[in-house]
């Protein structure tokens, strides 16, 4: 009799487990895994996007209220609800949305960073789709923004590192930027930039005299990493 119980008692646990699994979607949740509140002022919500950035495509819409958040990236930044914000949110079986528009009770990481990071891939993929191009040479600046699919953001990459030490934002003299990030150096008086592949690696113009990959620090005077801040 003991036993039987014993054995019903183990089943019913284990469909206790597989009901809360299902509810969540995706599993169970990492320990510090965080929550927040999306906030936005036509209460409608906000919309999820497939990647962190708003060229991503939408795949639905997080209601105004509570929220899971697993993971987070440093994408795009969007000024919402809660200021201009660089950090995206990864909402559990369904996608990213912008921390600016989550109250988290903080400006910074409250989740552990995503292992992967959609955004920098395509960034990566256009300078290596690149590679001996000559096309981009004196325009470093113009490269990197280009390859996040922006234009005209700052005037020359040592503008940009003074923007990103500005905000406090800036990593000096770190070789190990994560994939994605911008790589400075100040070789001139427009400075240099490129980005850097997560590996110890880095795309740049200017590299034997066109778009190549070389390891850090390769040119010299080199200052550190940033996030893009377009």
């Amino acid at each position: 009799m003991r036993t039987a119980l014993l054995r019903i008692t183990a089943r019913l646990s284990a469909i206790s487990l597989l009901a809360g699994t299902a509810v969540l979607g995706t599993g169970v949740l990492p320990a510090n895994a965080a929550t927040g509140t999306v906030d936005t002022d036509s209460n409608t919500g906000v919309t999820i996007r497939s990647g962190n950035a708003t060229s991503f495509g939408s795949v639905g819409t997080q209601p105004d209220g509570p929220v899971e958040i697993d993971c987070q990236l440093y994408g795009e930044p969007v000024t919402g609800k809660f200021g201009r914000s660089l950090i995206w949110d990864h909402i559990p079986g369904k996608g990213f949305i912008s921390d600016a528009y989550v109250n988290t009770g903080s400006s910074g990481l409250v989740a552990p960073l995503c292992a992967g990071n959609p955004r920098a891939d395509k960034s990566v993929a256009w300078f290596a789709a690149r590679n001996g191009s000559t096309a981009y040479q004196g325009y470093c600046e113009m490269a990197v923004e280009n390859s996040y699919g922006k234009t005209g953001i700052w005037a020359s990459a040592i503008a940009d590192w003074n923007d990103a030490v500005a905000r406090g934002a800036a990593h000096r003299g770190d070789l190990n930027p994560p994939r994605g990030a911008l790589v400075f150096w100040n070789i001139s008086a427009y400075g240099h930039v490129g980005v850097a592949n997560g590996d110890g690696t880095f795309w740049a113009t200017s590299v034997s005299g066109a778009i190549g990959k070389r390891s850090l620090p390769y040119f010299s005077n080199y200052l550190g990493w940033a996030w893009p801040n377009f």
